[in-house]
């Protein structure tokens, strides 16, 4: 049942107060519908009591959205590792079946947050903020690719968003080992935009072993006869949906200017390896795509990507990976970028160009951490999380560790209040890499920072640890992220200093939404953080199975976030209790309201 209002509120002007997104039960394939919209649930910290009735004379002080982890993705490219993925194994999320609709999802998402220009909390005389800026917690991309960080920017911006891959092959795009059927296939398909990758059977290649079809979806067609029950058996067919999401289409822009933080998808090659990789990146512009096959079985990497990397240094493995290779048409765009062409492709209306000079200068341009002043008496802080030496987790090296302690100090003393935010939750900043793992030399993906990054600084962990320096500031409020692709709040206190850590799920994965936040000041020696979760704008229920070459954008996302929650790699609900690992969090992890002590 929805809830009051619920049904009269469009998909796109509303946020989780109206409705929420939920699954409906049954079947091998479930459905979602709209279900009650949710309240905001107070959490205080210790020592913060606001006054009865504060709603009358709370004042806002900004107001502001959050999005995260679309992790824009290519997923034709000869680069990603999506053949090692293995459905129920070790290694997750090279290869989920929503990726051709990343730049769909992420432009609904944004549309979602234009609905909200206007906040939903209502302060004194019945006031509510209009939204001022976003910030971006990271993982915009997916892959280190200059196609996908011009896809991100393209949705960001607003206009036509071409999210193909693969362009006729000539002389300044070549292919040398194709033979001349080869050619005349590609060149047909580059000029069609047809998808080529693991989600089409037909694109396989021949004697690869029976189970590991059981794997993988394809939209056109079942898994050839023989194949072991696997976790797609009775998912709908969509014929032509990965064709389909190729093409171009118009993206609203956010109206709104975005602050952007990285993620270690931005920085590394399938959020883990470094792009400087002497193998690997070489492959992206070109025309070999391995696929599935017997060369490497993924259940010997326990789950480990890096593990993979030996195997490149053994020519009789290589030999085997080529085996298992294919023709996809080749792309320069698709070439790996390093931190300055990175920034260069977000711009300067992103929040970079708030790099501090002398930063700027002594990490030969590289630097992507900043702080600015939204508002008088605020400070926002964006911290660069992302391990360059290689790790999923983050990490914050020495020079960036001394920058945000003398810009928390210069805060402090302006008694100004601070949010900080970042990629990586607290926890989950325990890389102990340093960034001169990835090598010195001139290619995109080297250590490109002339300082020496030990001692490597970790979120809770360590004598100076990230918690503990935001900790002896008390003007610090909130710690802002994502990487968990969870909604996930918590409070980190110590003594009578306190602030909220506030991480929100991502857009590439079930349940696909983002957040408004928005600080209080309610007069009365507390502050109030408010947190609302939207879902995006397409419309809850999935299209019916079928020829997909017809849907409208709002179409594709709206089964991406279908194919989302069913997708067998995302977290099983727990035995008992309100699931707390299929990526919503619980109630006081998603509509919040976060009280803590004025600290002026």
């Amino acid at each position: 049942m929805l809830a009051a209002g619920a049904a009269a509120v469009p998909a796109s002007a509303r946020s989780t107060l109206d409705a929420t997104v939920r699954p409906v039960p049954g079947g091998a394939f479930e459905a979602l519908a709209d279900g009650p919209g949710e309240r905001h649930v107070v959490r205080r910290a210790p020592g913060a009591d606001p006054r009865a009735r504060r709603a009358g004379r709370r004042r806002s002080l900004l107001y502001f959205g959050q999005l995260t982890d679309p992790q824009i993705l290519d997923e034709t490219s000869p680069i990603r590792l999506d053949f090692l993925d293995e459905t129920g194994g070790d290694i997750k999320d090279a290869w989920r079946p929503a990726d051709a609709m990343s730049t769909q999802t992420f432009d609904q998402i944004v549309r979602a947050m234009n609905a909200r220009r206007v906040s939903d909390v209502r302060g004194r005389g019945g006031r509510r903020a209009r939204m001022a800026l976003a910030v971006g917690t990271g993982d915009l991309i997916d892959n280190q690719q200059r196609n996908e960080a011009r896809w991100m920017v393209g949705v960001l911006r607003g206009g036509t968003v071409d999210p193909s891959s693969g362009r006729p092959v000539g002389p300044g795009n070549p292919c040398p080992q194709a033979s001349a059927e080869e050619l005349a296939r590609m060149n047909a398909d580059a000029a069609a935009r047809r998808y080529t990758g693991v989600a089409d059977f037909a694109d396989w290649p021949a004697g690869v072993p029976i189970e590991r079809y059981a794997g993988f979806w394809d939209p056109n067609r079942p898994s050839p006869e023989g194949t072991p029950p696997g976790a797609y058996d009775g998912w709908p067919r969509y014929p032509g949906l990965y064709d389909r999401a190729q093409r171009p289409f118009a993206a609203a822009g956010l109206d709104v200017r975005p602050y952007l933080a990285r993620g270690n998808h931005d920085g590394l090659l399938e959020g883990v390896l470094p792009g400087s990789n002497p193998i690997i990146r070489p492959l992206a512009t070109g025309c070999v795509k391995v696929f599935p096959g017997d060369a490497v079985d993924p259940r010997s990497l326990g789950g480990d990507l890096r593990r993979f990397l030996p195997l490149l240094s053994d020519p009789q493995a290589i030999a085997r990976l080529l085996e298992d290779a294919q023709r996809v048409p080749p792309d320069p765009d698709r070439r790996v970028v390093d931190r300055r062409e990175y920034k260069r492709i977000l711009g300067r209306t992103t929040g970079l160009r708030h790099v501090d000079r002398r930063e700027n200068r002594a990490s030969a341009r590289t630097a992507s951490y900043y702080a600015f002043a939204p508002r008088r008496g605020l400070r926002f802080v964006s911290i660069d999380t992302v391990a360059e030496g290689g790790s999923s987790d983050g990490n914050v090296d020495h020079p960036q560790y001394r920058w945000l302690s003398r810009t928390l100090a210069r805060a402090q003393r302006r008694d100004e209040l601070i949010v900080v935010y970042g990629h990586h939750t607290l926890g989950t900043m325990d890389a102990t890499i340093a960034d001169e793992r990835a090598g010195r030399c001139a290619d995109p993906g080297c250590d490109e920072d002339p300082r020496r990054s030990t001692p490597i600084h970790r979120g809770l962990e360590g004598r100076r640890s990230i918690r503990d320096l935001l900790l002896r500031h008390r003007n610090v409020v909130a710690y802002v992220a994502g990487h968990v692709h969870d909604n996930d709040v918590r409070l980190f206190r110590r003594g009578g200093r306190a602030f909220w850590q506030v991480a929100t799920a991502s857009h590439i994965d079930w349940p696909q939404q983002s957040r408004t936040l928005e600080l209080f000041d309610n007069r009365d020696g507390t502050l109030s953080l408010f947190g609302t979760v939207l879902d995006h704008a397409a419309p809850a229920a999935a299209p019916a199975p079928g020829a997909a070459d017809v849907f409208a954008e709002t179409q594709l996302a709206s089964l991406s976030r279908t194919i989302a929650w069913n997708d067998p790699q995302r977290p099983p609900k727990p035995a008992s209790g309100e699931p707390r690992t299929n990526r919503r969090g619980t109630r006081a992890d998603r509509n919040v309201e976060l009280v803590l002590r004025d600290p002026r």
